[in-house]
């Protein structure tokens, strides 16, 4: 028994270690990158449109999810097939300077968040089979941390150089796509630590990637995710109120980057800085104390908390633009900051609520599915979300979009509020 602890414990520090590692480059690439919708809006021209296009096929991309758990457990290699599905992700980054236009930066940008989209479920192999229950929030939150603080620092600069030079990104985005291949080489040397019961190997070496092999993984991903929800009814009430905080979110995708630069007329500077050094100054300082409250129990408290914190984002950062129109500040960043650091605030929580939440419903042999199944209804979310908010935008006035949104998150918070009351008295 002692001999078992101590091997495990072993697991844990290995696992830890390439976790952190993964977290830097991954801070690295997430910083440069940040700026993406941004940078189409005002170094490319794109239209409103367009904007909305990008962000529509970012945020659907994550219907790929559920494939992606399919073709890595059924792979040979688990690890190899991670590596080869990583590289052809951040390939297309580092091909974007090819080309100089709106329509073939937003193709390079989607095609590579569809790849990307394939192996998010992964990580949660490793995050249930290699931590233990006790560490596995604590150890998150603290990769998830110094992750945080490579982005603050990245996205800061980047925005400086911006400013200099628009075009930079040219330069910049093949090196966010050189540090993403790091990334998934760490991810695949911690699945080989994994000690999930892994079959994949041994089925596909009978039967290879013959046509039934392809029609299953095609098929069976949307079987499983009808079987779960018949199977399991507090996971598909959990996921049904994460949705509404899913699309209070992707509301506001295709709008904000529209209000920041025309509404607000800021550059690259103070955007880079909100969404970067306030946002993410936030994330470092509160998500340590947000991983050892949402602890291994039932989520839906911890998410009613946050998903209500983060109705005051959209309806504060609106307010930037009445408050500058009464004369009542002269400087819109200021109220663009305080809105950024709320929304780090609450999104502290829910970064750890996205990643491990699925885990306290999902059986031991089962994490992955579930993971993918909530990666899922993210990319299903992301179908329509942004094309709602594009719609209010030009319908109504921009500033509806933002009042849609706090009223989804507001929605989504009292539902699981409500759920975790009913689970006490059950």
């Amino acid at each position: 028994m002692d001999k078992s602890n101590s091997s495990l414990q072993t697991l844990e520090k290995r696992t830890f270690a390439l976790h952190l590692i993964s977290q830097v480059f991954n801070g690295i690439a997430i910083g440069i990158i940040l700026l993406q919708d941004v940078i189409l809006k005002k170094t490319l021209g794109g239209s409103n449109f367009q904007v909305m296009i990008l962000t529509f096929l970012v945020s659907s991309s994550f219907l790929f999810s559920i494939y992606g758990s399919e073709l890595v457990n059924r792979s040979r290699s688990r690890a190899k097939t991670i590596l080869i599905i990583g590289v052809a992700a951040k390939f297309f980054l580092i091909i974007i300077p090819l080309f100089d236009n709106p329509v073939y930066y937003i193709a390079c940008i989607a095609i590579g968040a569809y790849l990307d989209a394939l192996l998010l479920s992964i990580w949660n192999i490793v995050f249930k089979h290699n931590y233990t229950d006790k560490n596995r929030s604590k150890l998150y939150s603290y990769a998830s941390s110094l992750q945080t603080v490579f982005v603050v620092i990245v996205t800061t600069v980047t925005g400086y150089f911006l400013d200099i030079n628009g075009n930079i990104y040219k330069l910049i985005f093949p090196i966010a796509g050189v540090f993403g291949i790091l990334v998934y080489w760490s991810l695949a040397k911690m699945i080989t630590l994994s000690l999930d019961d892994y079959s994949g190997k041994d089925k596909v070496h009978k039967s290879h990637y013959n046509l039934r092999l392809i029609k299953d993984i095609a098929i069976l991903p949307l079987r499983n995710t009808l079987r779960i929800f018949k199977e399991n009814k507090a996971f598909l009430r959990f996921e049904a109120y994460f949705f509404l905080y899913g699309m209070a979110f992707m509301v506001l995708s295709p709008v904000i980057p529209v209000f920041l630069v025309d509404d607000l007329k800021l550059s690259y500077s103070p955007i880079s800085f909100a969404k970067g050094m306030i946002f993410h100054t936030a994330l470092i300082l509160v998500t340590p104390i947000m991983g050892r409250y949402h602890g291994t129990g039932n989520p839906t408290k911890f998410c009613g908390y946050v998903f209500s914190i983060l109705a005051l984002f959209p309806l504060v950062l609106v307010s930037s633009k009445y408050f500058a129109a009464a004369g009542l500040i002269t400087n819109t960043e200021i109220t663009v900051y305080i809105s950024y650091f709320i929304f780090g605030f609450a999104m502290s929580g829910v970064t750890i609520a996205w990643t491990l939440s699925s885990i306290f419903y999902a059986p031991k042999n089962e994490v992955s599915n579930y993971q993918a199944v909530h990666i899922t209804l993210t990319g299903v979310r992301g179908v329509f979300s942004p094309a709602l908010g594009y719609a209010v935008m030009k319908i109504f006035e921009i500033e509806y979009s933002f009042y849609l949104s706090a009223f989804l998150f507001i929605l989504g918070g009292i539902m699981m509020w409500k759920e975790s009351k009913n689970l006490i008295k059950n």
